[in-house]
């Protein structure tokens, strides 16, 4: 118990030991960091005073009848087991110090005792207590974080709660495909990333080679601060009204949501009690789900603006339906006309989506991008309107590049660059060459496969790939070395049964992902790129 509630001799990876005050002050006694950090979530989970939350507009999907009786079903047993085995045995212990393989090894023992306790606790819509004390750790987002925006705080919940967090959540993602606007693919069994990728890229490559005509177009790419840390309690609580859920449920959630008491983990100690007004935890089972129902509202307030022909959206081609946003999680993609009336119309729908929700628009992370036939001034005077400084065409969404022109190869050679620097990362290490075919068949291979979703890679960049792979599983770390390689790389990639290693021909698996997507429009011709 002790090793994991007070840390490991790994736990420095992650110690603060400078940091920038907001008054540019840098601080680094031990005390003043620890003070700084307490007043940073305080401050964070405060409920702001411009919240003044109106009623929310817009129309919502409802949940039926028969659905809310499904919502509101006693909990089994089976449900439970269900839920913990789920999830993975080795996911990090919470403010208790027990992890999920523990429960999982001896479930036969303690299962009905948590089965129990999370069907009384479903029951009476209350939690046992303490229950809710989650414990926060911070995650650096970049090599040197020099103030407390660049750390992410990482919910570790007790390991009994989320359990119980995890039957909520199995019981809701079920019922969001019905919910849930198609221009959300996040969370939601049967929509996928790569849908908004495709959409958004085409939508962009239109709006590259419009370069004529009296309208134009304007790609607007949101950056949200603090996403979930900063979510407006009463705000969820009237979706959750607006769509229908039962008021039994509404209270379960709000239970689930209201109830946490933080401490921060810090330096080997707990700082807290921290009593949040909002936010969502990062670690919580329920939480992905419960934010794609509140980016509802803004989706809701945008559809509504389109009701009204406020908002145009872009259209490809003729007889393509308009595409005026896409959302995954927090990443937004907002498509309206480049005329002032609706700049003005998506800057309000934005001002009130943060006035009710909290969510805070970063326009200064934000980006822009124009089709060819606006003027420069319009341009600039866009810029200026919004506050957005960055230029989108050059900018990747959700992990990939949102616009290629003619030099794909150049555009995609980060896939190149990312391998190379995976593969040095591993030269301090004393490899055989079956320890060097796993990393290979694992870790390389994989690397590419998400743009292979995506994208046809140039061959000659294929042949780069296998060419790196090869000099690795030959040469080592002097890999990019020339030398003998004693067998054909078609030799290798053949399967094992053949006499080969099994490597991936990178060029067939890369149109097999495509296939793979061409089949999904034609079998689901109702999902996000079917439909566009």
């Amino acid at each position: 118990m002790k090793p994991s509630r007070k840390g490991c001799c790994t736990s420095g990876l992650r110690r603060i030991n400078l940091n920038r005050k907001e008054d540019g002050v840098w601080c680094t006694d031990r005390v003043d960091l620890g003070a700084m950090v307490t007043d940073y979530f305080l401050s964070l989970f405060q409920v702001s005073e411009q919240n003044r939350l109106t009623d929310v507009r817009g129309e919502f999907s409802q949940v039926i009848e028969t659905q809310n009786q499904a919502l509101l079903q006693p909990i089994s047993p089976e449900e439970v087991k269900t839920a913990v085995f789920d999830m993975h045995p080795e996911k990090s212990p919470g403010s208790d110090g027990m992890n999920l393989a523990f429960f999982q090894i001896y479930w036969d023992i303690v299962g009905p005792e948590i089965s129990g306790l999370c069907a009384n606790m479903f029951e009476t819509r209350k939690l046992a207590d303490n229950i809710n004390i989650t414990n926060i750790v911070l995650i650096p987002q970049k090599d040197k974080p020099e103030c407390m925006g660049d750390w992410r705080p990482i919910a570790l919940c007790n390991v009994v709660y989320k359990f119980f967090s995890k039957v909520l959540a199995n019981r809701l993602k079920g019922m969001l495909d019905n919910l849930v606007v198609e221009c959300q693919s996040a969370f939601i069994p049967g929509r996928s990333i790569i849908d908004n990728i495709i959409v958004a890229f085409e939508t962009q490559h239109f709006l590259k080679r419009k370069s004529t005509g009296k309208e134009g177009f304007i790609a607007l790419k949101l950056d949200m601060s603090k996403a979930y840390d900063k979510v407006d309690w009463s705000f969820l609580d009237k979706i959750l009204i607006k769509m229908g859920f039962h008021g039994c449920w509404v209270r379960m959630i709000m239970e689930c949501v209201k109830t946490v008491k933080y401490y921060i983990q810090f330096d080997g100690d707990f700082l807290g009690p921290i009593i949040p007004g909002r936010g969502l935890r990062q670690g919580d089972p329920v939480s992905p789900y419960l934010f794609i129902l509140i980016a509802e509202g803004l989706s809701a307030l945008i559809r509504q603006a389109e009701k009204q022909r406020n908002i145009h959206g872009v259209a490809v081609c003729r007889r393509a339906p308009r595409v005026s946003h896409l959302f995954f999680v927090d990443d937004s993609f907002l498509f309206f006309k480049a005329n002032m009336i609706e700049c003005t119309a998506v800057k309000e729908i934005l001002k009130e989506y943060e006035d009710n929700s909290g969510q805070a628009v970063n326009f200064t992370k934000s980006t822009l991008s124009f089709s060819p036939n606006i003027q420069e001034d319009f341009k600039g005077y866009c810029r200026n309107f919004f506050g957005v400084l960055q230029d989108g065409d050059n900018q990747r969404y959700l992990g990939l590049p949102s616009l290629i022109g003619r030099g794909k190869r150049a555009i995609l050679g980060f896939l190149r660059d990312r391998i190379v620097q995976r593969i040095k990362s591993w030269n301090n290490r004393f490899l055989s060459r079956a320890g060097r075919a796993v990393l290979l068949r694992n870790v390389v291979q994989a690397m590419p496969t998400y743009a292979m979703n995506v994208f046809l890679l140039p061959r000659d960049l294929c042949d780069e790939i296998e060419k790196l792979m090869n000099g690795f599983w030959w040469k080592g770390s002097k890999f990019e070395q020339r030398g003998i390689r004693w067998r054909r790389w078609e030799a290798l990639r053949k399967p094992k049964g053949l006499g080969g290693l099994g490597f991936r021909k990178l060029r067939e698996f890369n149109l097999a992902m495509l296939a793979k997507q061409g089949w999904r429009i034609l079998s689901r011709p109702d999902n996000l790129m079917g439909v566009y």
